[in-house]
This record gives structure tokens, sequence and C-alpha cells, in this order.
């Protein structure tokens, strides 16, 4: 027994069921062992916590200090934390969204402030853009991983582009005159497009409190 064996059976767990299916006593089940047998190697349920998020954030392979424009890193940083999180929904959910609290989960978040800092971005600045950042990314995946069909899809097995001719009548036939308009952009959920298209936006705003080419914090201090 281990706290890495521990953290890995945690994983299965929130990846089957979320965190709220996760306990002690589950995870003990999952290994064979007493639940108080646990206590020897995690100090608490949110310890094991603390070790998934390390486990998803350990996993974005990071770089201390990104190379090239803060554009450019913006973007790797986007996908480079999508892409990690994907790999496990709901465990990525909890990685975005749990109180950075260990080294580990520390990492990615000063990879992005040196790299605004590097830039010139004032720190306060900065700071706002980690934020804000965060806060697209959460945005983002909880769409994506809880986006449900229309009432009338539940249940059924469809095709994609049947499942979007169902939601496009759906929208189309709600009662509401925009919605309606929009309807077969509406009833199509491309994920990825929506997220290149917030990480795109996100930087065309920034540009506006960018300084100039050129600006380093050396510069900027």
């Amino acid at each position: 027994m281990t706290r890495e064996r521990i953290v890995a059976a945690a994983l299965v767990i929130i990846d089957e069921e979320g965190v709220d299916g996760l306990s002690m006593r589950r995870i003990a089940a999952r290994l064979g062992v007493q639940a108080m047998s646990l206590y020897n190697h995690v100090r608490s349920k949110a310890d094991i916590l603390d070790g998934v998020t390390e486990y998803i954030t350990d996993r974005m392979r990071m770089p201390t200090r990104m190379s090239g424009g803060w554009e450019e890193g913006v973007r790797t940083l986007s996908h480079t934390f999508r892409e990690a999180a994907l790999r496990h929904p709901r465990a990525g959910e909890l990685a975005l969204t749990r109180q950075l609290s260990t080294p580990t989960a520390l990492a990615p978040v000063d990879t992005m402030l040196a790299m605004l800092l590097d830039h010139g971005f004032d720190e306060a600045t900065a700071v706002h853009v980690l934020r804000l950042f965060v806060s697209f990314q959460v945005g983002s995946l909880l769409r994506e991983i809880h986006t449900a069909p229309p009432p009338q899809d539940h249940g059924q097995e469809r095709d994609r582009a049947e499942v979007e001719r169902a939601r496009t009548a759906y929208f189309a036939e709600a009662g509401f005159p925009a919605v309606a308009k929009v309807a077969p952009i509406l009833a199509v959920n491309d994920h990825d497009a929506e997220f290149a298209f917030g990480v795109e936006l996100l930087i065309g705003a920034l540009r506006t409190l960018a300084p100039a080419r050129g600006t380093t914090s050396k510069d900027a201090s």
C-alpha cells in the first residue's frame, strides 16, 4: 500500500462516478483493505484530492518558462490545460477548481504568471489574467462534460447528424424568434471550435492591455 496506489484508486472512482462518489470506504474497498489502513499513507480525503490534483497537473508537462510571444504562450497553455483535463474529465474539473495548495499544482500557475511578467505585463494585470484564464478553462470544461441533449433525445441512440437535426427542430419550434433564427448553428456542439474561439477572443482582449512590443519585465521595472 502506498499513497500513489491510493490516489490511483481515487482517480478511477472519480472518473467513473465523479468526486461525490469518492469516500475513504470506497477507496479501501477497491484496494481490498480496511478504510482505517489508508490513514497510514494519507491524512484525509482532502489529502487524496490534493494527490489527484497533483497527478493531473503533473501530466500537463508545463515548461518552467515559455518561449516565443505571449499570444502563442496563452494558446499553448490554454490547449495544454484542456487536453490534460479531458483525459480525466471529472478529475480535470477537480484539478481546475480545487484550491491551489501544493507545489505541483502551483507549477503551471507560476508558468502562466512568469510568461506574462516576462513580456512586460504588470503584476496586478498578470494575476487578473490568470484568474480570467482559469475561469474560462473551468467554464469551458464544465460545459463540455455536462452538456445534455434536449428532452426528447434522452435515452435514445442516434448518430450525430440525427441528433443535430432533432436539436435544430427543437430550437426552431420552441417559440423564441432569436433562438429559431440561429437554430442550425445552436444545434451543433463543436467544443473544439468553441474553445478555440474563446481563446482567440481572450487574446484579442489582452492585446489592449499588453505592453509595447519588445517590452520585457526588466524594461517594465
